[in-house]
C-alpha cells in the first residue's frame, strides 16, 4: 500500500488543527443536524463510491479518508476521488445579521439572529456531511469541502455584516442558495437583489423568520416602539387598536414575498422562533437536496 507523503500529513494536521476550537453555535447546530439525519432515509443522488466523476488535488479541509492512494502513488501529488453527485452542486448559505435581527419578544426562546445563525450552520453541516461544497454568500472565501469549509462558514456567519440582502457575487450555475432573514425590507428592494442572484442560474430557497409577537402584536395600552435598524420612535396610546391593521399589513408583505419567490422559481418557507429548529430543518434539507418529492415532506409555507 502506498505511504502518505509529507505533504499529506502536513495538510491533514492543518485541517485537524483548524477544527479544534469550535464555535458554540456550531456545536449546537451539528447536534441538531445529527437528529435531522435520522429522519432522512436516503438521498436523491447516488452516494460516495457509486458513480465516479473525476480526480482532484487534495486540499485543505479534505478528509484523508477520501484520498485515492492508488492514483496518488502514480504521481507526486495527492488526489481525492470525487463522485458525480457531489460535484454537481454547491450550497451557498446566508443569514441576516443586521441589528433588526436582534429582536426577541417574551413569546420566543431566542432572538431571530440566533435562530438564523443556528439554521444556517445546521444546513451547512448537513451539506458538508453529504460531501457537498459549501460557502457563505458575501464571504471572500471560495466554497469548499469538509470541516475547514464548515468552519469558515461558521466564522462568517458568526460575524456582523450589517443590514441588507447579499449581492449576486460569483455564484455559478447548478448552485443552490438558502437565504434566511425576516425579509422586512421593501418588496422592490428584495426583488432587485434576489432577481440578480436568480439570473446567475442559482436555485434559491427563502426562509422567513418571524418572532410570534411580530405576527400578532400582543401588546395593550400605551407602548413606545423603537426601531432596531433606524433611529425611529412611535408612541401608541392604545396599541390594541392597531392590531388588525398591523396584522393585515404584515401578512400582505409576507404574501408579496411568497409571490416573489414563486415568480423566481424559488421556494418559500416560514419559520417562527417559538418553533423547534428541527421542525423546519428536515423539510428544508430535503427541499434543498432535491429529495422532497421522494420523501413526501413539504416545507412550511
Amino acid at each position: 500500500m502506498a505511504q502518505a507523503s509529507p505533504q499529506t500529513h502536513r495538510l491533514a494536521q492543518q485541517g485537524e488543527g483548524a477544527s479544534l476550537a469550535l464555535p458554540p453555535m456550531l456545536v449546537r447546530a451539528e447536534k441538531i443536524a445529527a437528529t435531522v439525519i435520522l429522519g432522512v432515509h436516503g438521498r436523491r443522488a447516488a452516494g460516495p463510491g457509486e458513480t465516479f466523476w473525476q480526480y482532484r488535488p487534495y486540499g485543505s479541509g479534505d478528509s484523508t479518508q477520501r484520498i485515492d492512494w492508488h492514483k496518488s502513488a502514480q504521481s507526486d501529488r495527492v488526489f481525492i476521488r470525487e463522485n458525480e453527485w457531489e460535484s454537481a452542486n454547491t450550497l451557498w448559505v446566508w443569514c441576516n445579521t443586521g441589528p433588526r435581527m436582534n429582536f426577541r419578544s417574551h413569546l420566543a426562546p431566542e432572538s431571530k439572529i440566533d435562530r438564523a445563525r443556528l439554521l444556517t450552520l445546521a444546513l451547512a453541516s448537513l451539506a458538508s456531511r453529504a460531501h457537498e461544497r459549501i460557502g457563505a454568500l458575501g464571504s471572500p472565501r471560495a466554497p469548499g469541502y469538509g470541516r475547514l469549509a464548515l468552519l469558515r462558514v461558521a466564522e462568517w456567519v458568526g460575524g456582523e455584516h450589517g443590514e441588507g440582502l447579499p449581492s449576486a457575487g460569483a455564484q455559478q450555475r447548478r448552485a443552490t442558495a438558502v437565504l434566511i432573514s425576516d425579509f422586512l425590507e421593501p418588496l422592490d428592494e428584495i426583488r432587485s437583489k434576489l432577481s440578480a442572484i436568480a439570473a446567475a442560474g442559482v436555485t434559491g430557497h427563502i426562509v422567513q423568520l418571524a418572532d410570534p409577537a411580530e405576527e400578532t402584536l400582543p401588546y395593550d395600552g400605551r407602548i413606545e416602539f423603537l426601531g432596531l435598524d433606524a433611529p425611529l420612535k412611535y408612541l401608541a396610546k392604545k396599541t390594541e387598536s392597531l392590531r388588525d391593521d398591523y396584522r393585515a399589513a404584515y401578512l400582505a408583505h409576507r404574501d408579496g414575498l411568497r409571490q416573489l419567490a414563486r415568480g423566481l422559481g424559488w421556494s418559500f418557507t416560514l419559520h417562527r422562533t417559538d418553533e423547534t429548529p428541527a421542525s423546519v430543518l428536515l423539510p428544508l434539507h430535503l427541499r434543498v437536496s432535491g429529495a422532497e418529492n421522494r420523501h413526501g415532506v413539504r416545507g412550511t409555507a
